[in-house]
């Protein structure tokens, strides 16, 4: 028998990649495929507003316009690789990857489609852009039959639903020919290019190498690959998508289309590896990471693999001979950057928000890859095809080396992922790191975990308990289209001693996946003393922050499993009080309230509003259900007293001076905004008799760089009754500059967030009905607060902090953070919190709302 080498050494060797490769085979038969080949089939997370979706594993609803190709027998089957028809698209010149010498957008169909002539690559349409470009998802596998697809997907199920039973057939060999997927993530930060075309040249041997060691591969393994996660960034040379967002940070919260059309796959795969190419950080970059580590891991099993996954990617790198993507040690040998083993602070894993944090919920061996030369900026055509070039092969490198490492560890990898559903199972405490050769690389803190214990049990009461039932159903529908599993009762129940009525929604914490229920459902913690300096954000919270009630159960309780059914799909109905009413009542505490508010100020409706801020609709029942049923809002009846001394709301036209993700809230709020700059209008382009609000969190609006005429509009309109909502240190700016309220403020750390308890005022009108936590980013409170300014809300005066990382938080205790006023006839609101942050703290939404429309 033939000696086999190595992986990389064969592919390194033989298998260069691109039309010169010598292994490429003659391409197969396109009729070999079967019936589906030249069947058109698409597949996208099609969701409801904020992302409400399918809940069911595998379940997911065909893109529009896309015809199933597949009978319903496979519908059951979703790992099942699909094939779709993938159509060109207009050339674009301008776009940025020409000039890298990279393959711009307009050039991947063609290259997909010559992938689609093996019977081993499927091409799917997974969704699409903000812009409307597809995402695409190509898997690579040897040929199945549709009884060894159900076969595969039974055991693929199994891992999750019970990883008890999967264990045991993994010791019985009911595995040793099921193959374990593999995931690989492109271009999801626009201008960083080069992980799709290293994914293009692997994929090209994956397709029609005949080398027994690709060969071998394809037989164990199912390889999916997202071919850029980002196609509008890609061709602007953005790291943003076109809603300006970063779409590394928005895992946790999944706003954006193209994010939730890769968790889509994650949870249809729950891969055992998965990678996230990026750049540029001058020496290639592998995780593991440095400390904080995330709390809900299980950190022990991940890291035993992801250390030994990561010396194998960078043996490949090293292999390529790629100088300049290494570092040098003191001793001339060479090495990538590996934060476990070589930092001790600043490159952590703590927050989910990044795409392989997220992964790592759902199984996986997570690693971020940045590879090494940054190629925009000043340089030579030569210099900057050199980078690319060099980049391409680095992010190809470190795609071989963790498929060997898969290969060769391949059920090593799955016994591990087994455990780590298995302990969820079984509700047992994370464990410390016990891996002798993590023990002996980690730097600094880097083997220090928090060790937990799991909730029980959380609760989502229903009825008078719950806030907001529309945010409860948002919530629920959430977890479920995260893979969680749900459960509601049929009946009233008891549960920690806390009796609770039908409707209710239950997440036990015995299940899979519970890592990703805790880090939704959870505060989480301070951490401010375990590490000085952290790389993004330290706190989240979807049951702190997103507006539901949502209960922690804690202890060794039984659930009632007669009461409890399991939940498939969560929406709120929305109601209409029976019989002719005069008016209706639409209290507003959630986000589906505003945009039904914003709905029926867009249609013409005639609203106003009472002193404690609840919107009256005139009696047209036709009206009020449509946007019940809708929005899944509730209204109430209004009594003649009620309805007396209102007052007028009509469409508010605003302005915006913000960030992307704030002018992406409001415009899920249903708000139009437009950007605004002093500088428009001085040139005239703008008119302040066009806008009834600003919304300012930027410096791009300078009251005091308006010239003479147009300062004197914007004072005339002040005094005509504008709306001023300020935001941050800019928006306190913008106050200042505008001689608004009369306040002092302070800020925290530059670098310090986390959700704080606050105290609000219940007669306000902005935070009269307000959450009781809320979300700081680079924090500003207010140390004084002059005659006519109220506080709407302030920091609690004792262990405010819930969770994230503020050092010197202790001087902020107390002090006001939602302050408003009537300055020079106009409404002012100054928050120093971050309602609006990266889209995700839902429940805040409310208080801007509010200051708008006050």
């Amino acid at each position: 028998m033939a000696v086999r080498r190595p992986l990389i050494a064969l592919i390194a060797a033989a298998l260069l990649f691109g039309p010169a490769s010598a292994a490429v085979a003659a391409p197969p038969d396109p009729a070999e495929r079967g019936p589906a080949a030249a069947s058109p089939r698409g597949q996208s997370d099609t969701e409801m507003p904020f992302g409400v979706g399918p809940g069911q594993r595998g379940r997911s609803a065909d893109a529009p316009g896309r015809k199933p190709s597949q009978p319903a027998a496979t519908a059951k089957l979703p790992g099942k690789p699909r094939n779709d028809v993938i159509v060109d698209v207009p050339v674009e010149l301008t776009d940025a990857s020409i000039p890298l010498n990279l393959i711009p957008y307009h050039d991947i169909p063609a290259a997909l489609r010559n992938l689609q002539r093996s019977n081993r690559i499927s091409v799917e349409v997974i969704g699409q852009s903000v812009l409307g470009r597809d995402l695409h998802l190509v898997v690579a596998t040897a040929p199945m039959s549709d009884a060894q697809w159900k076969t595969w997907q039974q055991l693929s199920d199994l891992r999750i639903n019970d990883p008890h039973a999967a264990q045991a057939k993994l010791a019985a060999g009911a595995y040793a020919n099921w193959r374990t997927p593999l995931f690989v993530n492109n271009n999801i930060h626009g201008n960083e290019w080069e992980g799709t075309d290293a994914s293009l040249q692997i994929l090209q041997d994956l397709a029609f190498s005949t080398d027994p060691a690709i060969v071998d591969m394809l037989n164990k393994h199912v390889f999916a690959f997202v071919v850029t996660n980002n196609p509008d960034g890609r061709v602007a040379a953005t790291r943003a998508n076109a809603n300006g967002f970063d779409m590394n940070r928005d895992f946790i919260t999944a706003s954006q289309p193209e994010v939730r059309a890769v968790r889509a796959q994650l949870v249809r795969y729950s891969p055992l590896t998965m990678l996230d190419i990026h750049g540029y950080v001058n020496c290639t970059l592998i995780e593991p990471t440095t400390g904080p580590h995330g709390d809900n891991y299980e950190y022990d099993l991940y890291i035993k693999h992801a250390l030994r996954n990561a010396l194998s990617m960078e043996r490949a790198v090293l292999a390529t001979g790629e100088t300049r993507a290494s570092c040098v040690n003191s001793d001339g040998t060479r090495r990538n950057d590996i934060p476990f083993r070589d930092r001790t602070q600043g490159w952590d894993d703590w927050p989910p928000i990044f795409t392989p944090m997220y992964a790592m919920y759902h199984g996986a061996i997570g690693h971020t890859i940045e590879v090494p030369l940054n190629p925009r900026g000043n340089l030579t055509v030569a210099e900057r095809h050199e980078r690319t070039r060099i980049n391409t092969a680095v992010a190809a490198a470190t795609i071989r080396g963790n498929f060997e490492y898969a290969t060769q560890n391949r059920e090593e990898l799955l016994a591990n992922q087994l455990e780590w559903f298995r302990r969820g199972v079984d509700g047992e405490p994370t464990r410390p790191i016990d891996d002798p050769l993590a023990i002996s690389l980690a730097r600094g803190d880097n083997l220090k975990t928090h060790l937990q214990d799991f909730a029980r049990a959380y609760v989502i009461p229903a009825g008078k308990d719950q806030r907001s039932a529309t945010a409860a159903a948002r919530l629920v529908q959430f977890m479920l289209d995260n893979d969680l599993e749900v459960q509601r009762a049929s009946r009233p129940f008891k549960l920690g001693g806390t009796h609770y009525e039908a409707g209710t929604y239950v997440v036990d914490m015995r299940q899979a996946k519970r890592g990703l229920a805790s880090t939704l459902l959870g505060v989480g913690r301070d951490v401010t003393n375990d590490f000085n300096a952290m790389y993004d954000i330290s706190a989240w919270s979807h049951g702190h922050l997103w507006g539901a009630t949502v209960q922690q159960v804690d202890g060794n309780v039984k659930l009632d499993d007669k009461a409890l059914r399991p939940v498939t799909e969560a929406r709120a109905t929305g109601s209409v009080p029976p019989g002719k009413q005069s008016h209706y009542g639409l209290v507003v505490d959630s986000v589906a309230g505003i945009q039904a508010v914003n709905k029926l100020l867009n249609d013409g409706v005639r609203l106003s509003r009472t002193a404690d801020g609840t919107f009256v609709v005139p009696g047209d029942v036709a009206v009020v259900r449509q946007v019940a049923e809708a929005y899944g809002v509730e209204f109430i009846r209004m009594t003649p007293p009620q309805v007396r001394n209102t007052t007028g709301v009509s469409k508010t036209r605003l302005g915006v001076a913000a960030n992307g993700g704030e002018i992406f809230a409001l415009q899920q709020m249903g708000f139009q905004p437009i950007s605004v700059t002093h500088t428009a209008f001085n040139n005239g382009i703008l008119s302040f008799a066009d806008f009834d609000a600003f919304f300012v969190s930027t410096t791009a609006f300078n009251p005091l760089s308006l010239n003479a005429t147009q300062a004197a509009a914007f004072n005339q309109w002040l005094a005509d009754g504008g709306t001023i909502v300020g935001r941050g240190s800019s928006g306190k700016q913008f106050n200042d500059r505008a001689g608004l309220l009369d306040v002092t403020i302070a800020a925290g750390r530059s670098d310090a967030n986390g959700i704080v308890k606050v105290v609000n005022d219940p007669a306000s009108p902005i935070t009269g009905n307000a959450l009781p936590t809320a979300f700081v980013d680079a924090p500003q409170y207010f140390t004084r607060v002059g005659d006519g300014v109220r506080v709407d809300q302030r920091l609690a005066a004792e262990g405010f902090f819930l969770a994230g990382h503020w050092g010197g938080q202790e001087a902020a205790a107390g002090h006001a953070v939602v302050v408003s006023g009537v300055a020079k006839g106009a409404n002012v609101t100054l928050f120093g919190t971050e309602p609006l942050f990266r889209a995700h703290p839902e429940g805040l939404y409310p208080q801007v709302a509010a200051a708008l429309w006050w």
